[in-house]
Parts: C-alpha cells; structure tokens; sequence
C-alpha cells in the first residue's frame, strides 16, 4: 500500500478516536444533568410526599392467653401449678377487598425540572368474618380473653393523608389515627374497633375513603382472599410494577385505567401473614403491585442514547470526506477532518442545553438546523462547490431524522438503529464496490511524484 495513502488513513483513524474524548465528556455533562433532576426529584418528595405504598388494611386482634405452669419451689421443696398470661395478636385478612382509585397528576418545577405528583382519591370496601378468631376460641378454651380489636392501614408516607379519614365498620363509624399501630411497620393509620364476638361466626362488611397524595408511583396490595383494584389516572406513560401485572388495561394518549384480579391462592398472603405473626414481615410487605408514573423517554435519556450514534456520524462524514478526495481529486487537510467532526459531537450539547428549556421536538429540529447550515456553509467552501455540500448536508439531514425516529420510538428503537447501521454500511459498499483501490494508491503516488518533479524544476 502507498505510504501517503496509509498515513492518510491512519490520520483519520486517529481523530475518530480524538474525537471520542469530547464525546465522552458530553456524556458526563448528560450524567451530570440526570443526576441533578434526580436531586431536584428528591427535593420535592421531602416538601411534597415520595412514592406511596399502601398495604392492607389487616384487621388485629389482641388477646390475653392464659395458662400453668409447674415449678419447682425451693423453699417448699415441692412442685407448684403456677398462672400465668400472655398477650399475643391475631392478623386477619379480608374475605373480599375492592379498591377503586382515580389519581389526578400535575408536574411540579424545581428549577429546570419537572417531577410528576399526583393525588389520588381512593375509595376501599371490602368484608372481614371472624372464623379464626372462634377456631383459636375452641382450641384454647376458657384460657383466653379477647381485646379490642383495630384497622390497621400501612401507608409509606403519611404526609399525603391530609384529612382525616372515616371508617364505616360493620353499620358504625370510627375516626382513623395516625399510625398504623403494626408492629413492623409504624406508617399508616388505624381504627379501634369493639371486641369481635368468638360465639358464633359472622360477617363485618367496611368501608373508607382516604385522599392520598404522592410522587411517580402508587403501589397496593393483595391482603384480600379475592382483590379487586380499579385505578384510572390522567397519564399516558404508565409503568405497571411489582409482583403482578394487570388483568386489563387500557392506555390512551391522554389517560389509562388497569384492573388487577387477584386471589389469596396466588398472592400467597395467609402464608405470609402467619409468618408476620412471627415478626417475619419483610416478604409481606414487600408482596405489592401498582403502577409508575414515568415519561416515555425523558430528555435525558434520549440525548444519551442519540449521542451512542455520534460516532456513526462522524464515520459516515469521514468517509464521504475521504470518497471526495480520491474521486474528486480533491486535498482536505485533517484539520478541516477535525473541524467537522467537532461541529457534529456538540450537536449533542446543544441538544441538551436547548431541551431543558423547552419541548424536546423544538429543542432537536433547532439543533439540526443549527448544525446543518453550519456544516452547509463550510463544506461548500472546502469542496468547492455548492452542489456537493447540499448532497453532503442532505444526507446529515436525513441522518438526523432517522435518529430522531429513533429516540423517540420505545419499542422499536433496537430494531430501527441496527436497520440504520446496516443501510448506511451497505450504501458504502455500494458506492465503492467499482472503486479498485490499488489503482487509487498508484494514483496517488504518481500525483505525488510529479508534484515534487514540479518542485525541483
């Protein structure tokens, strides 16, 4: 291979890699950026409320265990039947449990960020017997006594309660109180209740309806022996979490509804809720599902992901740059390489700047303009002509919007870039395919030659 035409390459080679330095530095700046909309996020959530998870509501019961004990006394040197309690608690779930909920979102500012909130109107009902409370009455006998009983509601942040919510009881009212009066987990509210009857079985239908406010997410769970949850919400971006997927669901432009049918057969919670009796309660308050409030593709993500295809860019100019030169007869020095290439890496940065301020769409159609009539207007000086830099500026374009197809497609964004990548590979080869590059070296040698002939005549 002729020397001057692998320095060449080997020039151009080396400022792809320069060039990768300010790539890398613009995405810290992205980095940099997402972690200070994280911060801002964390700011609301301490003035406003955070994610909200409510678990429940379990009905406990306490009660006083009687019994004997023989023991030894010293003194008497005989054994002595002795009385002693115990007080312990029952957790009883649900039979049926039905949530309805509709949340209304809003975006709160801090500074350039804006962060999802939402407050959500809940209306729960449900029905709770007392069968194992009489199976526990027969087993131990006269050798107990039953407490009041009371509601127990886990909510992650009791911040986004504020009014104080009514409990329907069995025909009764009760007042809600701060705290959920569980043992492994203090958050929430609860509801003292009368002392459940152990003489004969018997239904007690509830119900209660409770403001929650909260940030990004809202999560339930399914205490109930057969769970019903309706949620609908103002939000077209939601994000189904935890253990269980909806039965149904419908999402719009605009909003979403989603139905979870769940029963205590799959939900596993009677096993669980045993366990909690045995302060084993992490698995049981972690058995939730919800959904999350998220934006399809924020900006910060998207710039990150477009900025993996900067490289691409950059080949494809080089490429073209270098095509001119050996087609063209035409001499580009590596500094106008290296210009270009630079013009294409702070695209990025102007992308992000701008999109910070305004609608990502805005933000990138401003950047590509920008960056094309830059492009344009120095690359018809350095090919000499206005026709070639308005190919070289149409194929940026093109590429520009491709990658925008590409960002803002969720689901087939993987699909789309490997589609681009290959199309733009197979239009090189296409291109080249009659090019025989020994006869470009010999070319450029003998060019060489003759230009130093010229010199020393």
């Amino acid at each position: 291979m002729n020397k001057k035409f692998a320095i060449k390459i080997a020039v151009i080679g080396f400022l792809m890699l320069v060039l990768l330095i300010p790539l890398s530095m613009i995405e810290e700046v992205v980095s940099e950026r997402s972690y200070f909309r994280d911060h801002a996020s964390r700011s609301i959530a301490q003035s406003w409320t955070g994610k909200q998870k409510i678990i429940g509501p379990v009905l406990v019961v306490p009660y006083i265990q009687y019994y004997k004990q023989r023991e030894w006394d010293k003194n008497l040197k005989v054994y002595q039947e002795r009385k002693y309690s115990r007080t312990k608690k029952v957790y009883l779930l649900p039979e049926k449990l039905s949530i309805n909920g509709e949340i209304i979102t809003e975006n709160r500012k801090r500074g350039l960020y804006n962060v999802p909130v939402y407050s959500s109107d809940l209306d729960i009902k449900g029905i709770f017997n007392n069968k194992d409370i009489i199976k526990l009455s027969k087993k131990i006998g006269n050798n107990i006594k039953w407490k009041k009983s009371y509601l127990s509601v886990i909510v992650s942040d009791i911040r986004g309660i504020s009014e104080q919510p009514q409990l329907s009881w069995n025909n009764k009212q009760y007042e809600f109180l701060s705290g959920s009066a569980f043992e492994q987990q203090g958050n929430g509210m609860h509801a003292m209740l009368n002392i459940l009857t152990s003489a004969k079985e018997q239904r007690y239908p509830f119900s209660f309806k409770v403001n929650i406010k909260g940030m990004e997410s809202i999560q339930f769970s399914a205490v109930g022996k057969s769970t019903n949850v309706d949620i609908k919400a103002n939000w077209p971006h939601p994000s189904f979490i935890g253990r269980y997927l909806p039965s149904t669901r419908n999402i719009s432009q605009e909003n979403f509804d989603a139905n979870w049918k769940l029963s205590s057969f799959s939900s596993d919670m009677p096993r669980l809720i045993k366990n909690c009796q045995k302060n084993d309660c992490q698995r049981f308050l972690n058995n939730t599902f919800g959904v999350e409030l998220i934006n399809s593709v924020d900006i910060y993500h998207k710039t990150e992901r477009s900025v993996k295809y900067a490289i691409l860019f950059i080949s494809l100019a080089f490429i073209t740059f270098f095509l001119f030169e050996i087609m063209k007869n035409l001499r580009l020095h590596p500094m106008q390489y290296l210009l270009v290439g630079l013009s294409l890496s702070f695209f990025y940065l102007l992308l992000i700047s701008l999109s910070e301020h305004m609608a990502f769409a805005y933000a990138y159609s401003i950047a590509t303009a920008a960056n094309v009539i830059t492009l344009g207007v120095y690359i018809s000086a350095i090919l000499k002509s206005w026709q070639r830099s308005a190919g070289f500026t149409a194929m940026i374009t093109l590429l520009y919007s491709m990658l925008y197809a590409i960002l803002v497609s969720e689901d087939n964004a993987l699909l789309m870039g490997s589609l681009l990548f290959f199309s733009i590979l197979s239009l090189v080869m296409f291109v080249t395919r009659k090019i025989d590059w020994y006869e470009v070296t010999n070319k450029l040698s003998n060019q060489a030659v003759l230009k130093k002939e010229e010199v020393k005549t």
